[in-house]
């Protein structure tokens, strides 16, 4: 008994000190490092099994078992720093020249790491040997070499056993579930978009003659103080198609857009850099936040001169427009408002019209069952979401649905299922000047190698006086 007892306690001071490394190392054990416009973070601490997790905020994590010794190894992306990476997308660097810098910053990160790690390791085996409040020198150099021993074995064990290859079947988590699909569309249709651009332009200038026949046809008897808006939405970070909204617009002179959302598939402040091209625009953006689109993406929408982000009531070119945004704009979820919600929503923007001390010519909303809902509050309203272009009236409710003008983002530049569309509005002035909606083009691309489609709806009614 005696002789356990003392083997005991000649182990209470490698134990304690081995704690105390390992105690230190998970809760100081990370380092921040840059490369190119990324800041990332890593750090270690023990696991039941030997892991890496690669996190990417908010479009969630990538996990592969990678290695033998008890460890998890986490890299976290941090921050993006536009400006940089803007510049870097301006004036990108050879692909090999890219990756070298990448490996060089590895090299030196993974050094400065370890050093760090063993400094943790030598401090909090001595704090834990000072829990013994021994002054026995022998201790402290027994504790340092068992919690500097035991370190070493398990970076060098994971260093041996390291399996890049496991990568290749990783897990996912959050919205990268989808990676896979992501990966594979990345490869297969990037190269699309140019190619893509050139098409939809010719298919612009098609368009203008189209739109000749169709008002020989059914003759607005164009005016110089015709309104002409152009109503999109649910363009999806979609490049080719915010280059054919650019082409419309320009060619059918129109005075203003409008977009009823989801401008982006994430919501990501890397989404960003896409929407810097609406400051070429000369006219004014009106702009819903869909459920797709961030605070981060309302905030650079907001930040972009011509463009209005609208949040209530707004009046602009005689009109009265009142902007409903979604729901879940307000967080970093991309889901919908439940269908539970949805009445009481409906209620909220119901009470909130009857409050206004003037009429809404427009409503603006992206969710098409809270417009459908919202039928007879308003002469026009203005939505998306669903994907699915339709003009209709209803209970002297115009209810427009742009569909999709990026053809459902970058999933439609590989499948080419969707179409991109945009529907051009005529506003004319009645007998007190007020502009009244008297025709709606719905203009629609299936595929730019098979032409295009144009149908224009006419709303005598207003054209009478009713």
């Amino acid at each position: 008994m005696v002789n356990l007892k003392k083997k005991a306690s000649k182990l209470t001071v490698p134990l304690l000190a081995v704690t105390g490394a390992l105690l230190l190392i998970s809760l100081f054990g990370n380092m921040y490092f840059y490369i190119e416009a990324l800041q990332f973070r890593v750090s270690v601490q023990l696991h039941t099994t030997g892991q890496t997790r690669v996190e990417i905020p908010p479009l969630g994590t990538v996990m592969a078992h990678t290695h033998a010794t008890p460890v998890l190894l986490s890299i976290r992306l941090e921050n993006i720093d536009l400006q940089p990476l803007q510049k870097l997308l301006d004036e990108p660097p050879a692909k090999n020249e890219i990756i070298d810098q990448g490996k060089s910053v590895l090299r030196r990160v993974a050094a400065l790491f370890i050093m760090k790690l063993l400094a943790l390791t030598l401090l909090g085996a001595a704090l834990g040997v000072l829990t013994t409040r021994t002054r026995d020198p022998r201790k402290y150099i027994t504790g340092l070499a068992a919690g500097f021993l035991l370190v070493c074995l398990l970076l060098f064990g994971t260093y041996l056993t390291y399996d890049q290859s496991a990568f290749r079947k990783p897990q996912y988590s959050g919205v990268l579930r989808a990676a896979p699909w992501m990966v594979s569309m990345a490869q297969e249709t990037l190269g699309k978009i140019e190619t893509l651009g050139e098409q939809l332009e010719q298919v612009a200038a098609g368009l203008n003659q189209l739109y000749s026949r169709v008002d020989e046809l059914q003759p607005l008897g164009e005016e110089q103080t015709e309104l002409k808006i152009l109503h999109i939405s649910d363009l999806h970070n979609n490049p080719a198609g915010m280059d054919f909204v650019f082409k419309v617009a320009n060619l059918f002179d129109v005075h203003m857009i409008i977009d009823t959302g989801d401008i982006s598939d994430f919501g990501s402040p890397l989404e960003t850099l896409l929407l810097d091209r609406l400051s070429h625009l000369n006219i004014p953006y009106l702009f819903i936040p869909g459920n797709h689109d961030s605070p981060s993406i309302i905030e650079k929408m907001d930040s972009i001169p011509g463009v209005t982000v609208v949040n209530g009531l707004l009046e602009l070119n005689g009109l009265v427009f009142y902007g409903v945004p979604d729901p879940s704009s307000a967080g970093n979820f991309i889901t919908p408002p439940d269908l539970s919600s949805v009445p009481r929503l409906v209620v909220g923007v119901m009470d909130k019209l009857e409050q206004l001390p003037r009429n809404v010519d427009i409503l603006l909303l992206h969710n098409d069952k809270m417009a459908r809902s919202l039928i007879g509050t308003a002469p026009v309203i203005l939505f998306g979401h669903s994907h699915q272009q339709r003009i209709e009236t209803k209970e002297n409710s115009i209810l427009v649905n742009a569909g999709t003008s990026g053809a459902s983002g970058l999933r439609g530049l590989q499948t080419m299922r969707a179409s991109y569309s945009v529907v051009l509005l005529h506003f004319r002035p009645d007998e007190s000047g007020k502009p009244q909606l008297v025709a709606a083009d719905a203009i629609s691309v299936a595929n730019p190698n098979q032409g295009f489609a144009l149908e224009r709806k006419r709303f005598e009614r207003f054209q009478n006086g009713d």
